[in-house]
């Protein structure tokens, strides 16, 4: 009697015990409904946070442990805190705690995996849908900020998008370009203003999120070559080259960011370079063309301006004549690519009338002639 008393005792303490876990589950899920991203921060902290400790009550049961719908919802509960800390973050201006992100991020992910994992797939659905929805939300917050110009705000949008869809193990590649894009127009409006520090800090956050992004890293090179910081440039660039040893773009943005510190014989070995890659890079042909038929015209005015009599006026006008000679090259091959384009034509006229290649210069001058405007 005593033995069947007790017997039945525990049966009613165990039963006790899951319906109070399976409560704790219930109480998450009713405090999350109060739950609102857009609405009052303090309110929102207060809600996750009782709804965190609900759930890891759960979580660390037995009996509810490897229970699908308490993993659905922590899943959304450990979202929220994301959401909330980074949020708070914002507000504040400043940083939030990225272990604490980190192992959030890696509670969302433990629980969504579990329950994507479910053999009846009862909440599958359900969690790939939460996630898809906030990539939605934050990857068109990204598209309504590079809309209005606002190219940081956009890259950290798409950004974040990008973020959120790793969540499920899958690349978001439109977020990843996206994010590339607007990043470099926001490189360009802090170069344009000279402030080489801030496009760095900016840089940096866009690289450490995606290291294997070559065109973030270009755009590092950019920034350290205008702040004329020679090592930091050499450091970027062999993380780049580490990443793609044959990119031909990154030698082209190399050789026109030397250009512009006018550091010439550099430049002229980056586009050469680009142009082994890529025989036929036209943006290469063009600028390399264009940059040694400008130096030979600095070179021939500087020689005009010494008296004739100078040794150093024949020096510059010889030194001249080869630039001229080595600009036909890629000038050539871009106009053979680029055939109704003026300039060039008219360059290539002008020039091979110069080096007294009078046949050829005729034949651009037919070309030029024959182009109406």
């Amino acid at each position: 009697m005593n033995k069947h008393f007790f017997i039945t005792g525990l049966a009613i303490f165990l039963a006790t015990s899951t319906i109070g876990q399976k409560k704790n589950v219930t109480d998450a899920i009713l405090l999350m409904r109060k739950y609102d991203p857009t609405g009052e921060l303090a309110a929102n902290k207060k809600t996750v946070a009782e709804a965190k400790n609900f759930i890891d009550l759960a979580a660390a049961n037995p009996e509810t442990a490897e229970d699908f719908k308490m993993h659905f919802y922590r899943g959304q509960i450990y979202y929220a805190l994301i959401e909330t800390a980074t949020l708070e973050a914002a507000q504040n201006n400043g940083s939030p705690d990225l272990a604490a992100l980190a192992l959030y991020k890696e509670s969302v992910i433990a629980s969504f995996d579990k329950v994507r994992n479910d053999p009846k797939k009862t909440f599958k659905a359900d969690a790939e849908n939460f996630i898809n929805a906030k990539v939605d939300f934050v990857f068109n917050i990204g598209i309504l900020a590079y809309n209005n110009k606002k190219y940081e705000d956009a890259a950290k949008a798409f950004l974040a998008a990008y973020e959120i869809k790793t969540f499920l193990g899958e690349t978001f590649k439109d977020a990843e370009i996206n994010t590339s894009l607007a990043a470099n127009y926001a490189v360009e409006d802090y170069l344009a203003v000279k402030k080489y520090d801030e496009a760095l800090t900016f840089a940096n956050t866009i690289a450490e999120a995606m290291p294997q992004n070559i065109d973030i890293l270009i755009s590092m090179v950019n920034i350290n070559l205008q702040k004329g910081d020679v090592a930091a440039t050499e450091a970027c660039l062999k993380k780049a080259l580490a990443l793609d040893p044959n990119n031909k773009q990154l030698y082209y943005v190399l050789g026109t960011s030397y250009m512009d510190k006018k550091e010439n014989d550099k430049a002229t070995a980056a586009l050469q370079k680009a142009l082994e890659i890529d025989p036929n890079y036209n943006e290469a042909l063009y600028q390399l063309g264009a940059h040694l038929y400008n130096l030979a015209v600095e070179k021939r005015n500087a020689s005009v301006e010494l008296d004739y009599k100078d040794p150093k006026a024949a020096q510059l006008e010889a030194q001249a004549m080869d630039l001229f000679k080595e600009a036909l090259v890629p000038l050539e091959k871009y106009a053979s690519q680029n055939a109704d384009e003026k300039a060039i034509l008219d360059i290539l006229y002008k020039t091979n009338m110069k080096l007294g290649n009078i046949e050829k210069a005729k034949e651009y001058k037919a070309r030029l002639d024959a182009i109406k405007d």
